[in-house]
């Protein structure tokens, strides 16, 4: 064979595969219209055994980190509107200061600002009105990682009594933006709320990182774990890739689930069914038969006991017993980021300390910088969900008990608000009403 030939047959291999991998990405993407195309693209790499490159490219494209220069803007979006960059009038009193703060039209007790030093900003400090200066330090042991904080104005509760609303945070940054660290009430059934959120900037270092955070009492909504068509992927679910039927008119909220299988995330058992085998140590999204959810840890908080309806594992804990306990597990991947040099788009879940559970949107961070995001806003055990992209995702829905619904999404950064009503790839976590919610509605 001549090396014309040889040349001809390599180039018609080459022609052949890039058609055939052309058609095939095409395909993907065609079916998923409302994802960004570079997330449908890092999906089918996955999916055809790329992972490895995708993971590379990844990294190279987050690894910048986050300006430290505050923005004048927050990510949160309620009733179709975005909060606006609006400056508060007024600064934050030193910690142990207490005073009444003038913020937006109305007079209120300033809620005791918490000097917080962590691994992401290891010394802050803020300057009170007579020009002197408070530093912290933060406090670690040689075997745990720890964050020095004080918990901002919490009641010490359990689930099953907890305070009426979150306590509103003051911002780390001053001055504070518009309802910076407010919860609003949003998603009412009978008029009344069923998840609070809120938006603030959390690391006073750097002060372009933004995090959206929604909260809702674990005892008073029915939690189900739904079935992506990749992850976990399978036939037969009854909690499928999409919230339908006669489980629709009770839907109040849903969320994004864990990491892909690739990544070694843990246990995933739902329906009956064992996906992946649970682990002990790693954070645990567990629900049980009633439909009450908790966060813990495998082994410590939670057990194999036979109440678990559905359990979702995803690495091991950012957080615990509020302190940022990442370090202890310097061979995780969480997302590409053992050197903490991964900056991106992370979202988490927690069991806060007066009990709620808070779904946290944060960008763009490091690990550290995520976990530290968590224990400054109460979190008591926190674990680490899906990243990149808009993969972060909180939606709450609009015309309760009606058959058709609409999603609303809680934060600008996040995709399509109707990607659980519709067709997700991924698992996600829903909640309903469960006054109305029909017997066998959902698993």
């Amino acid at each position: 064979m001549t090396r014309r030939k040889i040349f001809r047959y390599l180039l018609l291999a080459v022609l052949m595969f890039g058609i055939v991998t052309g058609f095939s990405l095409t395909r993907y993407v065609l079916a998923h219209p409302n994802d960004p195309l570079q997330q449908n693209v890092a999906s089918w790499a996955r999916n055809k055994g790329m992972g490895v490159v995708v993971d590379k490219l990844e990294s190279w494209l987050h690894n910048d980190p986050p300006a430290v220069a505050p923005t004048d803007t927050l990510a949160l979006l309620t009733d179709d509107s975005t909060i606006a960059p609006q400056i508060a009038t007024t600064s934050l009193a030193p910690l142990g200061e207490e005073t009444t703060t003038t913020h937006l039209g109305k007079t209120t007790p300033a809620v005791e600002r918490p000097v917080i030093a962590t691994q992401s900003c290891s010394t802050p400090t803020t300057t009170s009105p007579t020009g002197a200066t408070t530093t912290s330090t933060t406090t670690t042991s040689s075997t745990t990682t720890t964050t020095s904080t004080v918990v901002p104005d919490m009641t010490s509760t359990t689930t099953t009594t907890l305070v009426p609303r979150p306590a509103d945070i003051a911002p780390f940054i001053s001055p504070g933006i518009k309802a910076e660290g407010e919860w609003a009430a949003t998603a009412r059934v009978r008029k009344k709320p069923m998840v609070y959120v809120s938006s603030i900037r959390p690391l006073w270092c750097f002060g372009s990182v933004v995090a959206t955070m929604a909260a809702y009492n674990p005892s008073l909504v029915h939690t189900a774990l739904f079935n992506g068509t990749e992850m976990p992927g399978g036939k037969g679910w009854k909690n499928t890739s999409k919230i339908k039927g006669k489980a629709l008119p009770s839907l109040i909220a849903s969320f994004n689930g864990g990491f892909r299988f690739e990544h070694e995330p843990g246990g995933y058992v739902t329906e009956g069914k064992t996906v992946q085998r649970m682990r002990k140590g790693f954070a645990t999204f567990g629900i049980r038969a009633d439909g009450s959810s908790t966060i813990g840890i495998w082994g410590k908080d939670m057990t194999d006991d036979g109440s678990w309806k559905s359990l979702r594992q995803n690495l091991p804990p950012l957080v615990n017993d509020a302190k940022s306990v990442y370090a202890n597990y310097p061979s995780v991947n969480w997302g590409e980021d053992y050197t903490n040099k991964i900056y991106n788009y992370r979202s988490a879940a927690c069991l806060r300390t007066d009990g709620y559970i808070m779904f946290v949107a944060v960008g763009k961070v490091n690990i550290k910088m995520l976990a530290d995001t968590l224990v400054v806003l109460g979190c008591k055990v926190g674990m680490e969900l899906d990243i990149n992209g808009t993969w972060p995702f909180f939606a709450t829905y609009s015309d309760f008990g009606k058959s058709e619904r609409k999603g609303r999404i809680i934060d600008t950064r996040m995709g399509d608000p109707d990607r659980h009503l519709t067709n997700s790839t991924k698992d996600f976590f829903a909640l309903f009403d469960p006054q109305t919610l029909p017997t066998g509605a959902v698993k």
